[in-house]
């Protein structure tokens, strides 16, 4: 009798996981969508929005899927800002994976992290939106459009990233497996 209540109560735990990844992702979607909409609306500065919110889902996920995402978000910032598909894409794409390397072997699930790794990103696709969208063309008073647009759009994604991560701390927390660190614990050496 104990032993058929220990196999009912192993095989509802996978039923449960499955349940609470599809939440999980059903969220993700909706938050995604969310910030694809809010993106894409009006004509002043804005945060990248989707760059936070891949950069909290890459700190959670495997190295494959965080370069997904990292694709996905990509592409539908490339939508909302009108340039070539792929233009945000690959960027996003090795910001994500090397994020997820970051988590998964070293850095740990705070505040000041996300912080940091979404100032890097967004300093690295603002710049790179300014140097091959204005700058490479040599028009004048170009560095207005640095100070005035690029600037104000970095300050912005990294705000919200601190709005976004008590968000996603939450849904983390009730709907993940706890999370086992793969950092390898150093072993004593033997003595001879």
């Amino acid at each position: 009798m104990a032993r058929n209540k220990l196999l009912l109560a192993v095989s509802k735990k996978p039923k449960r996981q499955k349940l609470r990844s599809v939440i999980l992702w059903v969220l993700y979607s909706i938050l995604i969508l969310m910030a694809f909409v809010l993106g894409t609306a009006g004509d002043y500065v804005k945060p990248l929005l989707l760059l936070p919110i891949a950069l909290c889902i890459s700190s959670v996920c495997s190295t494959a899927v965080a370069g997904g995402i990292g694709i996905a978000c990509g592409l539908l910032i490339d939508i909302s800002y009108g340039t070539l598909l792929g233009y945000h894409a690959i960027p996003l794409f090795l910001i994500c994976m090397g994020v997820s390397l970051l988590y998964d072997r070293l850095m740990q699930q705070r505040l000041l992290n996300l912080v940091f790794f979404t100032l890097v990103a967004a300093f690295l696709i603002t710049g790179s939106d300014y140097i091959f969208q204005y700058a490479i063309w040599g028009y004048e008073n170009v560095s207005q459009i640095y100070v005035k647009n690029s600037l104000p759009c970095l300050v912005y994604t990294v705000i919200s990233s601190v709005v976004y991560y008590p968000i996603f701390r939450l849904m983390h927390r009730f709907l993940l497996p706890p999370r086992r660190r793969k950092v390898e614990r150093t072993v004593k050496p033997i003595d001879d």
